[in-house]
Order: C-alpha cells, then sequence, then structure tokens
C-alpha cells in the first residue's frame, strides 16, 4: 500500500528536527576541538614551568572550564552559518569544493587563472597599503591629509592590482589549459585556488617571522607588527578553528543522534562549574590563565564579569576574589574602613586603627621636620632645578652595570650624583605614572577620568603649579601631544614647547621619528634667554626616543639588529647623546652650573621576552617598573643609595630642592602629597644607611589594563592583580620573579603591612562610566 504524500504542515516540524540535529552536532564538533585547543591554550599559560605536572594538569581543567562556555557559544553560530550556506544538507569540504566547480562550468581554465591571481593579488594590495601607510603616517602633516592619502592610495592601488589580475588572466588561462610536453591541464579552479591560499598564508607567516614588531624587516617584514601583545592573533585563530569544526562537523558526524551529541558537547561545563570553585583556591592557574592563555584569559574574564551578583565588578566565582558577594560596598577594590568591623577589601578581616598605628607608623612631625631643614641648610641658595624624564628607560645602564657603551653621558652624571639604584616608577606605562609622579600621589589618589591616557582634573596640583605660585619660572619641552593640554600636565608652566612634536590631530600610536635633537635645541634656546634664566628657573624635558617603533641611527654606536635590544640599545644611545648636549650647556654656562641641580627618570621600562612579554604596560615585573634614578645637587658629595625609593618621591624632592613649601596644614583635603623629600638621602652623612622604605607600584585599571599593584617591602615583592590575586617574590634570591611564595608563611607577613599602607591611601574610584 502506498504511503500517503506529507502535508506541508509535517514538512516544517521535520526541517526543525533537522536543523535541531545539525545545531546539535556543531555543538558536539565545537566542543570536541574546545577541549583540543585548550590545551594548546593551556600550554602556552604553563611554558616555563619545567616539570609541575600538577600545575599543568590544573592549568588544562580549568582552561577547558572557562573556554567550554565560549566554545559552545562559537559552535552554534558556527552550526547556524551552515544552516544559511545550505539549508537542505550539512556543507562539507567536497560540497563547497564542488559548488566551486559548478560555478566554473563551461569555462573552467578562465576561472581556474582567474582565482589564483585574485587571491594574490589581495595579499599583494594589502602588504602594499600596509607599507604606504606607515610611510605616511610618519608625515609632519594634517590628519585629514594623511587619511585621505592612505585612502587614495589603497584605492589606487586596488585598481592596478583589478587591471593586472585582468591581463594576467588570458596568458594564465592558456598555460593552464594548453599544457604541453605531458603534463596534464590544469583547469580546476579548487587546485589553483587553493595553491595560491598556500602561497600567501606562507609568505604571511614568513613576514610575521622575520619582521620586526615595528614593521622592519624588508617588504614582508610589515607583518611583523603582529607579534605585538595588542595584535595577538592566536585567539582569533583558535576560535576560527572552533568554528570550521562546528560549521564543518555535521557532514562528519552526521549518524550521530542529535540527543547524543548535545550530552556530549555539554560535559565540558561540568569542568567550567569546577573551574568556579577550584580557581578560588587555585590563584596561580587562575593568574597564568589571565596573563598567557590567549582564549582562557579572556573566557576567565567574561565569566567572572557574568557571575557578578552585586555589580560591584567582582565576583566570589571563578577567582574574582569578592568576599561578599551579596554587598557591593564589600569588594577587592573597596576602601578598608577601620573599625567598622567589616572586611571591606577582602584582605581577610577588618583592619583597626590599633593594628594600622602598629604596622605602618607615621612619621612624627618633629622627626621629619629635623631631616627636612638639615638637608635644607645644605641647599645653595636660588636653586634652579632641570628634571629630565626619558620614556621607556630601563635601569640597567652603563652605570649600572651594562657592558655596552649605551649611555656614557647620564655615566658621567652619575659619577657626580646621587644614585639610587633601585628606584621604582608609579606605573608600567605613560598614561598611568608621569601624572601621578608631577602631582606627588600615587595613580589611585588622582582625580582622573578611565582614558588609557589618562586626563587630571584641577582637583590635583601638579609640582609645576606650586613652582609657579612661588615666582619660579617654569618650563616644559615635550615631543608628544599628550604632554600638552589633553591630560593637564602642561598645568603650571609659563612655557610650553611642542615644537618637537607632531602636529595637532596627529596619531599618537605611531612613533617613527626620531625628536631627542629637537627636544635638546629648543631646551637650548629656552635656556639662552634672559626672560627665562634671569630668576629661578624649572625646566622639565621628555626624551621619547627609547620608546618604540626603535629607529637606527647613524651617529652613535650600532649593536646591530639582530633584536629588539639591539635596536633599543642604539636609541638610548642616541638619546644619551643628545641629553648629553644639554648637559654640557649647563656644566659651561657660569650662571647655571653651581646653582642648578639635574634630576633624571624614566615614567618605565621595558621588556624583552622576560615572562614572555615584551613593550610595556599591563604587568609590573621588574623590568617594566624598575627605573634610573639620578641626584645632581651642586656641592652634595656623589653616593649610591641601595634602598629601594618610588618615583612618589620626585614631587617632595623638587619642592625642597626650590625651598617651595608642600601643602600646608589649611589646605583642601583632597591638596595632600604621598611621598617624602629624598634630599635626606643626597646629604646623608659618611658611613650611615638610607632606611628602608616600603615602595607602593600603582596602577588602577583602564579601558586596557586590569588594576595591579606591587607592594615591596625589604626584598619581598607583592603583587596583588585585580585587587584579588597575589604573587609573592624574594627579589634577593629571585630577582627574575620566577618562584610565587604566595600561601608560604612569607605571605602571612607582609600581608598585613599591605593592608595597613592600602588603609593610608585616599582612593578615588573611577571606573568605565567616568570618561
Amino acid at each position: 500500500m502506498k504511503r500517503a504524500p506529507s502535508s506541508p504542515g509535517h514538512a516544517v516540524p521535520t526541517v526543525a528536527r533537522a536543523w535541531a540535529g545539525r545545531l546539535a552536532r556543531s555543538a558536539l564538533g565545537a566542543s570536541v576541538f574546545g577541549a583540543l585547543a585548550a590545551s594548546l591554550d593551556a600550554g602556552w599559560a604553563t611554558a616555563g614551568t619545567g616539570d609541575d605536572s600538577a600545575f599543568q594538569l590544573a592549568t588544562y581543567l580549568a582552561d577547558i572550564g572557562v573556554f567550554a562556555p565560549v566554545a559552545l557559544a562559537v559552535g552554534l553560530l558556527g552550526g547556524a552559518a551552515a544552516i544559511v550556506v545550505d539549508p537542505s544538507r550539512p556543507p562539507s569540504p567536497a560540497t563547497l569544493v564542488a559548488s566551486l566547480r559548478v560555478r566554473a562550468i563551461g569555462r573552467p581554465a578562465d576561472v581556474a587563472a582567474f582565482v589564483p591571481l585574485a587571491v594574490l593579488a589581495a595579499f599583494l594590495w594589502m602588504t602594499l597599503c600596509a607599507h604606504l601607510a606607515r610611510a605616511l603616517l610618519g608625515l609632519e602633516a594634517a590628519p585629514l591629509l594623511v587619511g585621505t592619502a592612505v585612502a587614495a592610495g589603497a584605492l589606487g592601488i586596488g585598481l592596478i592590482a583589478g587591471l593586472a589580475v585582468l591581463a594576467l588572466t588570458p596568458p594564465l588561462r592558456r598555460t593552464l589549459a594548453n599544457a604541453s610536453d605531458g603534463r596534464p591541464a590544469c583547469v580546476d579552479p579548487a587546485v589553483t585556488g587553493g595553491v595560491a591560499l598556500g602561497i600567501a598564508a606562507s609568505l604571511f607567516a614568513l613576514g610575521v617571522a622575520t619582521g620586526g614588531v615595528s614593521g622592519e624587516g624588508g617588504f614582508l617584514g610589515i607583518y611583523g607588527v603582529f607579534k605585538r601583545p595588542e595584535l595577538d592573533l592566536r585567539a582569533p585563530a583558535i576560535l576560527l578553528v572552533v568554528a570550521l569544526a562546528a560549521f564543518l562537523a555535521p557532514a562528519a558526524i552526521r549518524t550521530a543522534r542529535a540527543p547524543l551529541a548535545i550530552v556530549l558537547a555539554l560535559l565540558p561545563l561540568a569542568l567550567t562549574a569546577r573551574a568556579a570553585t577550584s580557581l578560588n583556591a587555585q590563584p596561580a592557574v587562575g593568574q597564568a590563565l589571565e596573563r598567557d592563555a590567549p582564549v582562557g584569559g579572556k573566557s576567565l574574564a567574561v565569566l567572572r564579569r557574568a557571575a557578578d551578583r552585586d555589580g560591584d565588578r567582582a565576583a566570589a566565582l571563578f577567582g574574582g576574589g569578592d568576599c561578599d558577594d551579596r554587598d557591593a560596598r564589600v569588594h577587592p577594590l573597596a576602601e578598608e574602613i577601620l573599625d567598622n568591623g567589616v572586611d571591606d577589601d577582602c584582605t581577610g578581616g577588618d583592619l583597626t586603627a590599633a593594628a594600622l598605628a602598629r604596622l605602618a607608623p607615621a612619621p612624627t612631625p618633629a622627626a621629619a621636620a629635623d631631616a627636612r631643614g638639615s638637608a635644607a641648610a645644605r641647599l645653595p641658595a636660588d636653586l634652579n632645578v632641570v628634571l629630565i624624564t626619558i620614556d621607556t628607560l630601563r635601569w640597567d645602564l652603563g652605570y649600572a652595570g651594562n657592558p655596552r657603551p649605551v649611555s656614557p653621558n647620564l655615566d658621567a652624571l652619575a659619577a657626580r650624583s646621587t644614585v639610587f639604584e633601585r628606584a621604582y616608577a608609579l606605573a608600567s606605562y605613560t598614561g598611568k605614572s608621569i601624572g601621578p609622579m608631577l602631582i606627588g600621589k600615587y595613580g589611585s589618589e588622582t582625580h582622573r577620568n578611565w582614558g588609557h591616557f589618562n586626563k587630571f582634573s584641577e582637583e590635583d596640583t601638579f609640582v609645576a603649579e606650586r613652582l609657579k605660585g612661588a615666582g619660579v619660572r617654569t618650563m616644559s619641552v615635550h615631543g608628544h601631544r599628550y604632554f600638552g593640554s589633553f591630560g593637564g600636565l602642561d598645568r603650571g608652566f609659563d612655557v610650553v614647547d611642542m615644537s618637537a612634536a607632531p602636529p595637532e590631530g596627529a596619531p599618537w600610536d605611531v612613533d617613527n621619528k626620531a625628536t631627542s635633537p629637537a627636544l635638546t635645541d629648543a631646551a637650548l634656546r629656552l635656556l639662552a634667554s634672559p626672560e627665562n634664566t634671569g630668576g629661578r628657573f624649572f625646566l622639565w624635558v621628555h626624551y621619547l626616543d627609547p620608546h618604540a617603533d626603535y629607529l637606527r641611527h647613524d651617529d652613535v654606536p650600532d649593536f646591530g639588529a639582530k633584536s629588539q635590544r639591539d635596536l633599543y640599545d642604539g636609541e638610548v644611545a642616541f638619546t644619551d647623546k643628545h641629553i648629553g648636549r644639554l648637559l654640557d650647556a649647563i656644566a659651561a654656562a657660569p650662571t647655571l652650573a653651581g646653582r642648578t641641580a639635574i634630576v633624571v627618570t624614566s615614567d618605565h621600562g621595558e621588556a624583552f621576552g622576560e615572562h614572555k612579554m615584551f613593550r610595556h604596560g599591563f604587568e609590573l615585573w621588574e623590568e617594566l617598573v624598575r627605573v634610573p634614578l639620578l641626584v645632581h645637587v651642586p656641592g652634595a658629595t656623589p653616593s649610591r643609595i641601595s634602598a629601594r625609593r618610588s618615583l612618589i618621591d620626585l614631587t617632595p624632592t623638587l619642592l625642597e630642592l626650590m625651598r617651595v613649601p608642600g601643602p600646608g596644614e589649611g589646605a583642601p583635603a583632597t591638596d595632600f602629597l604621598s611621598g617624602a623629600s629624598l634630599l635626606p638621602d643626597v646629604f646623608l652623612p659618611p658611613g650611615e644607611q638610607a632606611q628602608a622604605r616600603d615602595v607602593l607600584i600603582d596602577m588602577p585599571a583602564g579601558p586596557y589594563n586590569d588594576a595591579r599593584r606591587s607592594f615591596l617591602r625589604g626584598d619581598m615583592k607583592l603583587t596583588i592583580s585585580g585587587g584579588a590575586r597575589f604573587e609573592l617574590y624574594d627579589l634577593a634570591s629571585d630577582p627574575e620573579e620566577r618562584k610565587n611564595l604566595w600561601g608560604t608563611p612569607a605571605a602571612k607577613e607582609i600581608e598585613p603591612y599591605y593592608a595597613a599602607l592600602r588603609a593610608r591611601l585616599r582612593e578615588i574610584q573611577v571606573t568605565g562610566a567616568r570618561k
């Protein structure tokens, strides 16, 4: 008996069931490939951990757990895309290739020639446009003009490439179709297109491997920029593989029943539930994922945000550190209120006023005044001050033991100065280090916006404003627009010389022009004017050239170009040469030499592969935050201070050098200084040792970085990530910060001192809502 034909009403459920089955198989494919990708992801996170198999296994299981929800979401999207591409049957590589061949019916040779030429022309167009943009962005021209030129150039290159493809297609078609000498004709567009894609991918990989992070290294070297951390392609590549697995899985496992597929796809979520609690007990695993797992770190951040029940940007799950996820006033970044019986900042208990006084006693006013008075009495009268800050300058210069001749002029200055051998910046990138340093507050104490380049409100007073108010002539010279009116760093200066800076509106993330010669020339012009030097003056010059992009220079020692460090050292030597011109001019001027103090430091350091990191920002490793600090005061005996010091002390030092008082007793509550003058160290009596001080490096959160703090007490360095995840290193025995001591008795010893210091901070909470 014949079966009755199906009605349209029955067809809809049938199609829906088929699509549901395809989505279930897509989810399974994504889940399986997600687990495989997590092994690679976790491998990057645990690289360098040696044979610690327990840690590696814990990291792998946690990575699968935090990656699983993302893999499922990508799987469903990939499955939906497959349904859109072919609603009737699951697509596979064979069906996709067959579709391409169908399009070539009647003209196979034409399509077989056109497809590879189009692929290679697109790669060539992309490469030429990248070179064009790099060249034009380095010109001193209006941004609108540069943008128009880049767009016009890209269009022109595209038209030429298109015409070349059309012109070359006929001869290539004849070559492919009319094979001779026994060679078979090649008129399959799938084959020729696949070969062209392979060639383009190989050339791209070669460019990434051989090019520098600034795009140097020949024609293909422009792709070396993808080595930059901010252009890390590993996460998109992994997600693309998972998406492709989801796209193709329904055809590959078409026999798998939908209920079984969905059950298997959901199994990794059990590890998600496990990670929700295990990461609280294994903070080192969470930190490894955050720092070095391209997908796991981002997935973990999403899960923490989703698990935040009270909206305070911290979670009780996934290692988020929130000790009370029902109260938005209690979280790792909250201000600890003394004696209220509440562990406001989740450090393990309420901090009492008695404990605070015992752990971090404030210096007595009389003792502080005696120290300041003793140093001030030995200062030359009517002292001028020249502050030289050098962007991205590491601490390991020639006078600190570098065997390369990178800093002969600074080495000579060090020989007649007080050298602070262990000085620390306030953050690891300019936007959160230079402003607080010149205000004299920690970054979290400043009134700032949420930007990467922080803007500081007039509630904070810069050192130049205090000096100008005391009648000191104030001048600054800069090669970057951030140091102008944008962030408030120009406040208090009588003269702001931006002649070395790119024009208004030029991109801030391109640094392919040497500015040290122009900066020194501008500083010398200011010093040559009696209007500026007739009375007491303060001059600040910020040199930029050690900041990437690293350029080569012919007039300084060439350290080669085998590594980024080689190029960087050349930039340091180039900058040192032009700083030398400024120092020589001051020494040669009779009216300046004996009454001008010179302070040299940096805003942060630079990484060259240490901790698998290049450039700076994000983290607070020693190579990123330890900086040079030289203080030359005429008449002071040269010395070296081995005790750790912080650039929070720079503003009080500058004020004392100029005999200008800081905020007094009647000052507003927002007007204060968090550091102490370094002059007692400069005038330390022979035979005495500088007293140890706790050091805080404070980098608040921003749009591109999580909150990071490091607290140094003696040789112990405690680093806090996001206010909730802790690491502890003994810099005496472990200067490279390899062995995390958190969880050992040493952690219990230092933690209350950090809590006491933090309780003294006058923090200002700033979030993304405050632009």
